[in-house]
């Protein structure tokens, strides 16, 4: 059941409204039952960015590195280096994660480790958006940027770096000759 009554008091006054249709004008027939609408743009100029401050400044609560390594199906070496990698990157020790099931399509078994994951929370997620936005993201060559369609409803982000990409971070560029691969 559903009730859909709206009470109005005695001697309420309401206010008129505009016709929210267009009536016919005999300019075209095509005007007739098309909305109404307002001036486009209008005369202030709305800012395009907002000014910083206390209030708008995003809240970081969590900052999680994942790494799928593709190469870790053939050779568990790849799974080490990607480790020492994101470990130097990250300063926290990676956790792995095996496959659930097999995909003999790809060579995947289940329970091999295929993955890496860090998780960094406070100042650390801090400190890495920084080093990402002011060192890694101005030395990729034709990098388009991260997209906006990119996080979803509940604030979340995300955006990825590639081999080439990845090396960028200084602890890795400073020890690149020492890798293994």
């Amino acid at each position: 059941m559903a009730l859909t009554y709206s009470h109005t008091p005695p001697g309420t006054v309401t206010p008129p409204k505009a016709p929210r249709l267009r009536e016919w004008d005999d300019s075209s027939p095509y005007h007739k039952n098309r909305p109404k609408r307002g001036p486009r743009g209008g005369d202030v100029l709305r800012l395009i960015e907002k000014d910083i401050n206390w209030h708008n400044i995003p809240q970081i609560k969590e900052v999680t590195i994942h790494s799928m390594v593709k190469g870790a199906i053939e050779d568990s070496a790849h799974l080490h280096v990607a480790g020492i990698m994101l470990q130097a990157i990250t300063g926290v020790r990676p956790t792995v994660h095996r496959a659930k099931r097999g995909m003999a399509d790809w060579g995947l078994r289940e329970n091999q480790p295929i993955s890496l994951t860090c998780t960094l929370r406070e100042d650390e997620a801090w400190a890495f958006v920084d080093k990402c936005v002011n060192l890694v993201f101005p030395q990729i060559k034709d990098w388009p940027g991260v997209k906006g369609s990119s996080g979803d409803s509940s604030g979340n982000l995300a955006w990825g770096f590639d081999r080439d990409a990845a090396i960028l971070f200084p602890e890795v560029a400073i020890n690149y000759d020492v890798s293994p691969t």
